[in-house]
């Protein structure tokens, strides 16, 4: 029969490694897929009157064949994200900074490995084949890792403005009534792949909500 000390001791044991599992995690970067989004969020000790105008805030991304600076953005109150993908499998690694230096924003460091798609996963879903890239001949597009786009486009260059509203609730009819995921809906069932669209529509101040 196990005796009561030694049954305490056991769970001494399995105590001690609940602990060190909790407080010593694995240091084993994160395993992500090439051009797969990876979202980094930062938070800003000071607050400034306008984060939008007044702070720069970026990443230095390191990687196989690849070393860049990847600029951020402010997403309201003290929040500011920097969004980055790998291009090629291998390890990487980012380390952040700001304008003016904020320790929320800078010296902040990471590390992951990235692993190529398969060719039924990029089957799947084509954005697994990279960012869009002229040809050789420069008369045509390819993924980033060849594969032909053929554009089937539309023009929404108000797409950005009022007139393309945002609902979250159930689909609605193609008609004035209708939001911008009930067009992009129509569209998808119909075989496109692109839409035109202006960054800053001209007009937008006249829209209902500018």
């Amino acid at each position: 029969m196990n005796s009561p000390c030694r049954k305490l001791s056991a769970l001494k044991r399995w105590w001690i490694a609940v602990l060190l599992v909790t407080l010593c995690p694995s240091s084993s970067p994160a395993l992500i897929h090439v051009w797969q989004k990876q979202e980094l969020t930062f938070t800003s000790t000071r607050s400034l009157p306008n984060p939008y105008r007044d702070v720069v805030v970026w990443v230095d991304l390191t990687g196989p064949h690849f070393r860049k600076r990847v600029y951020g953005f402010w997403d309201g109150g003290n929040t500011f994200r920097v969004r980055l993908v790998a291009t090629e499998p291998g390890s990487w690694k980012w380390s952040s900074n700001s304008l003016p230096s904020d320790p929320g924003l800078g010296g902040k460091k990471g590390l992951f490995s990235a692993v190529a798609w398969t060719e039924k996963e990029k089957q799947e879903n084509p954005l697994r084949s990279g960012f869009l890239r002229a040809s050789e001949n420069g008369h045509a597009l390819e993924a980033a890792d060849g594969t032909p786009f053929f554009v089937i486009g539309d023009t929404w260059w108000a797409l950005v403005s009022d007139r393309f509203r945002w609902y979250d609730d159930d689909e609605r009819p193609l008609g004035p009534g209708a939001g911008f995921k009930d067009y992009v809906r129509f569209r998808k069932t119909q075989g496109y792949n692109w839409v035109s669209m202006i960054a800053a529509f001209p007009n937008w101040m006249t829209d209902a909500s500018p």
